[in-house]
């Protein structure tokens, strides 16, 4: 395989199109783009024309202070139930503990009334262990820098990427607005 860029792709990072590249290991397909679904070197394979993201199987330790990326699970009152897929900076999946809670605390700086505002179920996050605390249970929080938050977020009418304009997420398919705790970092802009 052909290495032409050593750039470390995040999740629900986009890639390529379909016009370039054919979707290969840790990638997904949607709308005829190519997306990362790992954390991990880019890998263009010139000769197949296939793209795809190099990652280690290798479990990789959760300390306080890592910054992980995960996928929304649920959505309560007092928390969010988050997916960790992995660490930002390691090219190692996350096995130590699949999941995580954002407790409301540990949301914003502002008060919380609704976390059904901020997060919803598939949205991708960036943040950051707030402590770990006895059997393997992980806090989350994504209140100490405007990094943390959404990457990208679906729109609950059609399930469509939505897109970040000004501060505004919008769907660009149905034309539906919502609003979520986002990311500096949101992908779609």
């Amino acid at each position: 395989m052909d290495k032409l860029k050593k750039k470390v792709a995040s999740p629900g990072e986009f890639l390529s199109t379909e016009e370039e590249f054919i979707p290969g290991k840790n990638t997904f397909e949607e709308n005829g783009e190519i997306f990362s679904s790992n954390t991990g070197l880019i890998v263009e394979d010139l000769k197949s024309k296939e793209i795809s993201v190099k990652s280690s199987s290798e479990p990789v330790k959760i300390k306080s202070g890592s910054v992980v990326f995960g996928r929304v699970d649920v959505v309560k009152d007092s928390s969010v139930l988050i997916e960790m897929q992995n660490i930002y900076g390691a090219d190692k999946k996350v096995f130590t503990s699949s999941f995580a809670v954002l407790p409301v605390r540990n949301v914003s700086r502002d008060y919380v009334e609704r976390l059904r505002d901020f997060f919803k179920i598939g949205d991708l996050v960036k943040a950051k262990v707030a402590k770990i605390l006895p059997g393997n249970n992980i806090d989350l929080e994504t209140s100490s820098s405007p990094d943390f938050g959404v990457v990208k977020a679906f729109c609950s009418r059609c399930r469509k990427p939505l897109h970040l304009f000004g501060s505004t997420l919008k769907c660009t398919s149905c034309g539906n607005t919502e609003g979520r705790k986002i990311s500096n970092d949101y992908l779609l802009k």
